[in-house]
């Protein structure tokens, strides 16, 4: 269901989240960003020529060191929710099952923890933002940007407050 209210505040490419255990391999994905949730989508509908050209975009502006929180053109919450029905690999979170979000500085990069309250349980989700990819045997990140998660975590923290 839309709601029409709801807006994608960004939309950030080549997003790696690790994997769960040391067995559970991390996936690539883009993270959408609206003012009420966050999605991370594994499968889209998105072209792959669309898909390329803005990751090419994002990556332009880590080196320019410009601000990567930007929707994607052409991209709307309509599009959202087909990708989100596309597959049960996507996942939402509601700003309100947020219990707590931070970035951690590593050596390699900048992570993002999200710990989700899921009822019964907690979860902690950990994203960060490749830099490239080795395609083979299987596709992993080659390097991680250093980012500054702020803005996001911002947006969260003053959304669950009201």
């Amino acid at each position: 269901m839309v709601d029409w209210d709801e807006q994608i505040k960004a939309h950030l490419f080549w997003v790696w989240n690790e994997g769960e255990s040391f067995f559970k391999r991390g996936r690539e994905g883009m993270l959408v960003i609206t003012d009420k949730r966050l999605a991370f989508i594994t499968k889209t509908e998105m072209s792959y020529k669309m898909h390329e050209t803005h990751s090419i975009r994002q990556a332009k502006r880590f080196e320019a060191g410009e601000n990567v929180f930007r929707p994607a053109e052409g991209y709307k919450l309509e599009h959202l929710e087909r990708d989100l029905d596309k597959s049960p690999d996507n996942l939402e979170i509601l700003f309100s099952q947020i219990i707590d979000i931070t970035s951690e500085e590593k050596r390699w990069g900048t992570l993002l923890k999200v710990k989700v309250n899921l009822g019964d349980r907690s979860k902690v989700y950990k994203f960060s933002i490749a830099k490239g990819w080795l395609k083979y045997p299987a596709k992993d990140p080659m390097g991680f940007q250093k980012m500054d998660w702020s803005p996001l975590i911002n947006l969260v923290k003053t959304s669950s407050s009201t």
